[in-house]
């Protein structure tokens, strides 16, 4: 069988090579512009070699893994300053504009960035046909050739087999598994040589006595509610060794406490692997099998429907067992897994390991249909109604493709590649199998685009003001002159969009950056709060021992009067000592005032002490605001202990304003702490 993301793949190791059709399908005498473009994943060389050549003196190669070319003609061979990435795709594009007779500029770009570029003239053609190989240890897609140059968007790496058109004049693509020429012109057949080979590439989520769980926050009730769901992956079992269990889980929801629930899988009967499906209920379990006996190292999809009566269970796409009578349990504290069944008495907490790869695995709050089974084989379900998680476990995104979140890893779970020859690969019911419908993976990884990235504006609500942004990245100036002339513009191009992206975060929704975390106490409870662009959402709760929102208000209420006493003793001291005329009425006034008159000679010491003591009570009010969770009494008493600070300095006539204004903000701020009382204090 075929699993849901698999792909075709031209394979050459040192000694081997591909020759593509039986005759050169371009004009490399320099007189004719012409492309040639394919996908590459190299293995780490311990030599120099030719990942493709036309001929012994024209070719693309390898030095370690930097790319070097050589054109007929050439006293020496250009050699890239950026080294490939090993075992991970790579779009290799390779440009050459004619400027005349035998003349004209190449290019060589890869993901879209430059690595060699130049000019040569003096080029003597080659019509010998092309050839993967022989002298490289690597693996090819899409390998074609067009008559003119690529520009502009065609730049840009595309993983799908090129579009038929005037100037596509030969394409072997190796998608399907076949190795003939798919661009219409009928170049003929590529010829495997000295045992290259094409084989089908299947990415996956490798489990060696693991298992993948989904992630607390998606919360999933399908199955554990008691009511009908589906689950469905695509898997490949290798064989068991002496020292692992017979049985292997492909999905399991246990209840963590009283171990009810359901489980799927197989088990090794010695000779092959045969269905198991176990029900835990309160009184017992009950189980049932089918024997099989499948070989180890095949794919195979399996999927159980239940619609609160009946179990179906479905292998390859066909009914395979029907259950019926079946009463799923309610689960209060429900544990999902995929490759695996949680097991408290076991090391790593789960047991019955699965040891291959999983693949497109879904998970339904709803009982599908047969025919829902066989559509959801071979296509992407996380937008169907009903489905609730779907990991496609097929590249670099492993989360949850319904929510976003991605699930917790135990032991060991790695992203692999499954490597099968193209006749065991069969394609799975109601596919189709077109070579454009195989090549469903997604291997580039996201620099490939970021490249061409599109300029992001400025955004309207930040924190800097355009001329700022620009200062910043102008600063960054020295570290990109490191780097080749090629990839200047791109990498520049990169801090610029990143930047801008940055900023336009800040800001979001409850005045709060998107994506920070932010809490308050409410009642006897510290609320966690994560601000979306959505809005803030409540992430979580911790028991206080102390109702201190009310302490809380209390210190603010103890804080602000103090300081509002003692705003009001500054401004009549201060204006008393400035407006010296109604200096005696104003010091006979009170006993204190009497006490500041017969100390006139210290004046500055009491209005730093008063200064003192203002700021003390400042930060009480801030404290009190804290316990309380109130965020703008925070800001207010912030801003005025900035004022504070400010009136350090200040003398005379400033000095007496910025009192006058303290006065008048603390007067506003007691009143409005005075209508906050926290319930139940």
């Amino acid at each position: 069988m075929r699993p849901m993301y698999q792909y075709g793949a031209a394979d050459v190791r040192h000694g081997q090579s591909i020759q593509l059709g039986a005759a050169c399908p371009l004009d490399l005498s320099g007189s004719a512009s012409y492309a040639i473009g394919f996908w590459l994943r190299p293995r780490a060389p311990i030599y120099d070699g030719k990942l493709l050549g036309a001929g012994s003196n024209w070719y693309l190669g390898l030095h370690g893994l930097s790319l070097t070319l050589c054109l007929p003609g050439m006293s020496s061979h250009p050699v890239s300053e950026i080294e490939l990435r090993p075992d991970e795709w790579q779009y290799v594009l390779i440009n050459f504009e004619s400027t005349g007779p035998h003349a004209g500029n190449y290019t060589v770009y890869v993901d879209g960035t430059t690595l060699i570029e130049g000019s040569q003239s003096n080029i003597a053609g080659s019509t010998s046909p092309f050839a993967l190989g022989p002298s490289c240890d690597a693996q090819f897609f899409n390998v074609a050739f067009w008559s003119a140059l690529r520009t502009g968007d065609q730049l840009k790496p595309v993983w799908d087999v090129p579009e038929p058109g005037p100037t596509l004049a030969a394409c072997f693509s190796f998608s399907d598994g076949g190795n003939a020429d798919v661009s219409g012109h009928d170049l003929g057949q590529a010829s495997l040589l000295n045992g290259a080979q094409v084989v089908m590439l299947a990415p996956a989520l490798r489990l060696v006595n693991g298992a993948a769980q989904p992630s607390p926050r998606d919360a999933l009730r399908a199955s554990a509610d008691g009511g009908p769901f589906s689950v469905h992956a695509w898997f490949h079992l290798e064989a068991p060794s002496q020292f692992q269990a017979e049985p292997q889980t492909l999905f399991a929801c246990l209840d963590s406490v009283t171990n009810e629930g359901f489980t799927l899988g197989l088990q090794w009967d010695g000779t092959g692997y045969n269905l198991h499906v176990t029900g835990y209920v309160a009184d017992g379990w009950r189980g049932w099998g089918h024997a099989l006996q499948m070989p180890p190292g095949k794919w195979h999809h399996l999927a159980a429907t239940y619609d609160g009566s009946t179990v179906i269970i479905y292998l390859d796409g066909q009914l395979d067992m029907t259950i019926p009578g079946v009463v799923q349990p309610t689960l209060a504290h429900p544990v999902w897994l995929f490759g695996a069944q949680p097991a408290s008495n076991a090391a790593g907490g789960v047991s019955c390991n699965f040891q291959g790869h999983l693949q497109a695995a879904g998970l339904w709050s709803r009982a599908l249909t047969a025919s829902e089974v066989q559509q959801y084989m071979s296509q992407d379900p996380s937008g169907v109604d009903g489905c609730v998680a779907f990991y496609a476990w097929n590249g670099t995104i492993l989360g949850n493709q319904v929510t976003g979140h991605p699930p917790l890893f135990l032991n060991t779970a790695t992203p692999s590649i499954v490597v099968t020859p193209p006749s065991e690969s069969t394609p799975p019911p109601g596919s189709g199998g077109t070579p454009q419908q195989t090549a469903k993976a997604d291997p580039p990884l996201a620099a490939a685009s970021l490249s061409f990235a599109e300029p992001v504006a400025f955004p309207e609500q930040t924190l800097l003001t355009q001329p700022q942004a620009q200062s910043i990245l102008a600063s960054l100036e020295p570290l990109l002159a490191t780097l080749p002339a090629s990839a200047r513009e791109r990498t520049r191009s990169l801090f610029r969009n990143n930047l801008y992206r940055g900023l336009a975060r800040v800001g979001g929704p409850g005045g709060a950056p998107v994506g920070a975390f932010t809490g308050q106490v409410e009642g006897n409870q510290f609320v966690f709060y994560h601000h979306t662009a959505m809005g803030k959402v409540e992430a979580g709760r911790m028991e206080l021992s102390v109702n201190s929102e009310c302490i809380g208000w209390i210190v603010s209420v103890a804080a602000t009067g103090f300081s509002l006493l003692l705003a009001a003793f500054g401004v009549g001291f201060v204006g008393a000592r400035l407006i010296s005329p109604l200096t005696e009425a104003v010091t006979e006034s009170t006993a204190l005032l009497n006490t500041v008159k017969n100390s006139t000679k210290d004046v500055d010491s009491i209005i730093r002490i008063i200064k003192a003591f203002y700021s003390a009570g400042t930060l009480g009010k801030i404290f009190g605001a804290v316990l309380t969770g109130s965020w703008f009494t925070i800001a207010a008493n912030c801003t005025l202990l900035m004022l504070q600070v400010a009136a350090l300095w200040a003398t005379g006539g400033a000095y007496l304003a910025i009192l006058v204004v303290q006065l008048l903000a603390n007067l506003g701020l007691f009143a409005y702490v005075l209508d906050h009382k926290p319930s139940g204090c």
